[in-house]
């Protein structure tokens, strides 16, 4: 164990603390040698396109109406009676029912996500205190949690579990979800992830982070993304014959391949841009 550089981490995220105050309610960060507002990460990178999202918002609207990838009529059939029955006040309200299917879904799923990262804050910082391991959840967070068990055999040692980080030299602020010396001896950044996929702003969330310990003169050797599955099975699909099939809905540990120069350049160049958006919102 490397407890140089574990004091040197923990000496530059203190400092940070320092500068930075943060509303856990709000969910706002402010500097605070002037009560400025600095900029969330996780915010910022959001605004890399999305360009699926629509697709699936659409998809998710039709699936409440009937439509499934797997059998052609079964579930529109049962719909169709169902709204031959409806006199034309309950079809416009099922209809304004139906549009709001993708936001309830993400609602959901962001509940079920939130209560995935408290566990894992929880168990990662008692390894770190050498305290009692939390019990394993169950439902639907005993299968990702029990794989992400067994992913943890790559890690040598935690060193940080929802750290505040800061680039007071960019007005930007963030949590990150874990930092950890891995078997490899890389020193690696760590970000969960329950989803059904990895987006690409993942990319540059990460290389946020790293740079507020870059400025710090802490080098860090990779970026590595955890996407913990929300399912048991997963759909994929088959460009050639147009069809979709269900797999097995595993654990992905994702190291970031991306150049992080060019992913911190841009994360850096999306600030201002964020901060337009946001005074056009106000």
């Amino acid at each position: 164990m490397n407890k140089q550089l574990i004091e040197k981490i923990h000496e530059a995220v203190l400092q940070m603390m320092e500068d930075v105050l943060f509303d856990k309610k709000k969910h706002i960060y402010t500097r605070v040698s002037d009560g400025s507002w600095l900029q969330g990460v996780s915010t910022v990178s959001s605004i890399v396109p999305k360009p699926w999202l629509p697709a699936w918002g659409a998809k998710e609207v039709v699936k409440y109406l009937g439509f499934s990838d797997y059998d052609e009529f079964e579930n529109a059939e049962k719909m169709l009676e169902k709204i031959k029955k409806m006199d034309v006040d309950t079809y416009f309200n099922f209809l304004k029912y139906a549009k709001g299917a993708s936001s309830r879904k993400s609602k959901d799923a962001l509940a079920d996500g939130t209560k995935g990262h408290a566990w894992l804050e929880t168990y990662v910082k008692a390894r770190i205190r050498n305290e009692v391991l939390p019990e394993i959840p169950g439902g639907m967070l005993e299968r990702p949690i029990n794989q992400f068990l067994e992913w943890e055999n790559n890690v040598d040692y935690w060193i940080l579990s929802e750290a505040q980080v800061v680039s007071l030299k960019h007005s930007y602020a963030g949590t990150l979800d874990g930092l950890a010396m891995m078997k490899t001896g890389k020193l690696a950044l760590i970000d969960f992830k329950f989803a059904s996929r990895i987006s690409e702003d993942a990319y540059l969330q990460t290389a946020g982070y790293q740079n507020c310990f870059e400025e710090y003169d802490i080098h860090v050797d990779q970026r590595i993304i955890i996407r913990l599955p929300k399912t048991l099975t997963i759909d994929l699909y088959d460009k050639k014959t147009r069809t979709y099939s269900k797999v097995e809905n595993k654990l992905e540990a994702e190291i970031v391949k991306t150049d992080y120069n060019l992913d911190r350049d841009v994360f850096i160049h999306c600030l201002p841009l964020k901060r337009w958006i946001n005074a056009l919102n106000k």
